[in-house]
């Protein structure tokens, strides 16, 4: 029986923005609900994040932006970058509880456990200097920092709609971190990187891998080019530890993305990285991320740690989309030609 943990604190719904805001924090609490009412903590442990420890932002943030962060918290008003991340009372205390469960996470892989999960992280744009698309601190790049203190090798694998840019940027010379980002991309959609030549730079030349995505990418491709890019990467590399960031908005009912996973596409991704974990170490860190509609966001969270769990597919059918998605004869022979430029880049 695999040992996972769930890292939870009531202060990540702390963590949601103010008014029509798209992001909120009613889909951590919707999916811990799904599971209360599954029995799913007859299987796994809760354990509380360690306590704060404002130094290890420091790993991958400006003591500059820290500070100012801090201050913006204690105002209470403005932005914390150019656009869409608002500052509110509190910010600060509410998006560092969050890195610590992703920290506490990573730790506690190497304490034993097999799977850890954190659906309070995920926060993936954050910069060196700034916050960017809702996401004040990046946890992401933190646990994998802090991740290297115990493994070797780590895997980030990013299935959100919208690409891993400040994961990407703040690792980019990291060849210890295989930084992985499937990712709908065309001209004008946020945040506008994730293209195939950006691979990396330095020592990590080449542990950096982006498989832009077209719109209306349904199940059946996205599978595809996960078979083809994501597992014969993760072979080669054989990570001790996986990380994996969850977004939620590449579901096919989601407002901002037009991707068209269904849950049971996104199982599917889970369960290939699963299997594949176990071949190995078997260490897992599940992160959340983006998600604009709760529901399904938190549908694909529930049905992600139940295959964690082991737990018969039939205690989470009632959450899941009907079928599987299909995407149209063109957008197949698109993806099938970015994975062959993918592999052909990374000498897949």
């Amino acid at each position: 029986m695999h040992r996972t943990v769930f890292v939870w604190d009531d202060a990540y719904l702390d963590y949601s923005f103010p008014g029509d805001h798209p992001f909120k924090s009613f889909r951590e609490s919707r999916a811990k609900k799904y599971m209360e009412e599954r029995g799913f903590f007859h299987h796994m442990e809760m354990r509380r994040p360690d306590p704060d420890d404002e130094s290890i932002l420091l790993n991958v943030h400006s003591r500059d932006y820290v500070d100012f962060v801090k201050m913006k918290s204690q105002e209470g008003e403005g932005l914390l970058d150019y656009g869409d991340t608002p500052a509110f009372k509190g910010v600060f205390e509410s998006a560092l509880r969050r890195v610590m469960g992703s920290v506490t996470g990573i730790r506690l892989l190497a304490q034993g456990y097999d799977h850890a999960v954190n659906l309070g992280g995920g926060l993936h744009h954050a910069q060196w200097g700034s916050a960017s698309g809702f996401c004040v601190f990046n946890d992401v790049a933190i646990a994998a920092k802090e991740g290297e203190k115990f493994f070797r090798r780590i895997a980030i694998v990013d299935v959100d709609g919208h690409h891993g840019d400040g994961t990407q940027a703040l690792l980019y010379d990291d060849p210890n971190v295989l930084k992985i980002s499937l990712h709908m991309y065309h001209r004008g959609f946020f945040p506008g990187t994730g293209e195939i030549n950006e691979i990396g730079t330095g020592k990590g030349k080449g542990y950096t891998v982006n498989v832009p995505l077209p719109p209306g990418t349904a199940d059946d491709a996205y599978i595809y080019a996960f078979d083809n890019v994501v597992i014969p990467l993760l072979d080669r590399f054989q990570p001790e530890a996986i990380i994996i960031q969850e977004g939620g908005d590449s579901h096919f009912d989601d407002p901002l993305v037009e991707l068209k996973l269904s849950t049971r596409g996104y199982l599917a991704l889970v369960k290939r990285i699963h299997d594949l974990a176990h071949r190995g170490t078997g260490k897992i860190l599940l992160l959340g991320g983006g998600g604009y509609n709760y529901d399904a966001t938190a549908r694909v969270w529930t049905v992600s740690v139940a295959e964690l769990l082991g737990l018969d597919d039939q205690e989470v059918e009632s959450l899941h989309d009907c079928c599987l998605t299909s995407s149209s004869a063109y957008i197949m022979e698109r993806v099938k030609q970015v994975v062959e430029e993918v592999k052909k880049v990374h000498g897949i």
